[in-house]
Formats: C-alpha cells, structure tokens, sequence
C-alpha cells in the first residue's frame, strides 16, 4: 500500500497559495487517476483507490505529522511506501526536486511529519516556489512565513501549470512502481539533482 500526501493548509484563503502547492499536486494526481473523492476525518481528508492513500492534512502546516503518523499507523505502511509532496522557497518556481530521505530544510509541515515518524527516511518531492526574479530566498524583501502565504502572481500562473503535470508524471512512477523508478523518470525530465 501507498500514501501520498500533499502538504498545504485548509480553507479557501489560502486555497492558491504557495504553501499550498503540494495539496494543488495532489488534487491533480488524484484527478489524473480517477480517485475517489477525499473523505473528511477528523484532522484530515483521506482518498483511496485500490491500494493507493491519498492524504491531505486539515491540521494547518505545522502540525502536518500528526495525520500522517496515523494513517500510516492504521493502515501499516512502511516509510519507503511514502511520498510527501511541499513547497520549497529554496528551488526556482518550475523546478522540482526529489529525495529518498533527508532533513526539514526549514520547511515546519516537513519538519511535523520527520517528528512523528521519528525519522528522515522517507522519499519527498519538493516543488520550487521561488520566482525568477530572486536567485536565493535570502533575497525576499518581506517574510518568509508572509511570502508563502501569498498567491502566486498571474504572470507566475503558466509556469506552476506546466510543472504540475511533470509532478504528477512523476508521482505516477512511485505510485504504479517504486522511488527508484521515479528517480529514474526523473533524470530524464528534469534538470535538478536526485539522491
């Protein structure tokens, strides 16, 4: 069995925002494979086809590992069968960056989930959010927690929906294979590294 998460905060005021990229991924993959709709539990909405789990968290970011934890618990899943996807200030808008495990980097919902399971073990795609004006997020000239509230501006629109797709392409790989297929996939699609 497979969990799929996508990371972003509930309610339709941040619906569009940066942060919320990851929930925007999800909802496409789900659409691409025809999964049911979500189903509202108590601290998150839950998707299901056949042997695949599609999760969104409704706790806000910073408590994102909570859900996560127990969905994994009721339904046995192991780490290397977890996909988390977010946003990253760090990585240009319209790139995508995937990895087998690692840190938080600064990112809370990813540091939630890391402390509920006790570990970094777990594949991630991190879906850049920085615009082309900026060569590092240390170049914002407002907050960084203000920043990935906002939505992304109309002249920013074509690129977010060009990279979906490519996002989605790769999820497929994990879902329907595994992380190293995806890995594999991703060489081959995109220009940012892989581990």
């Amino acid at each position: 069995m497979k969990l799929i998460v996508g990371l972003g905060n509930p309610g339709p005021e941040y619906e569009s925002t940066r942060h919320n990229i990851g929930f925007i991924t999800l909802d496409a993959v789900c659409e691409k494979l025809r999964v049911p709709d979500y189903k509202k539990f108590k601290n998150y909405r839950l998707a299901r086809k056949d042997e695949w789990l599609f999760l969104k968290p409704l706790t806000y970011m910073n408590l994102s590992g909570q859900p996560v934890s127990s969905v994994m618990k009721e339904f046995d899943i192991k780490k290397s069968d977890l996909l988390i996807l977010l946003d990253d200030v760090h990585i240009p808008l319209g790139k995508i960056r995937i990895r087998r495990r690692g840190s938080d980097a600064g990112h809370n919902g990813l540091k939630s989930v890391i402390e509920a399971l006790d570990s970094e073990d777990f594949p991630r795609m991190r879906i850049g959010i920085l615009p082309e004006a900026y060569e590092s997020a240390s170049e914002l000239t407002m907050p960084l927690e203000e920043f990935v509230l906002m939505n992304f501006l109309k002249e920013e629109l074509q690129c977010v929906q060009e990279i979906i797709p490519v996002a989605v392409e790769l999820t497929s790989y994990f879902i329907y294979q595994n992380y190293k297929k995806m890995s594999a996939a991703y060489s081959r699609l995109c220009s940012l590294s892989v581990e």
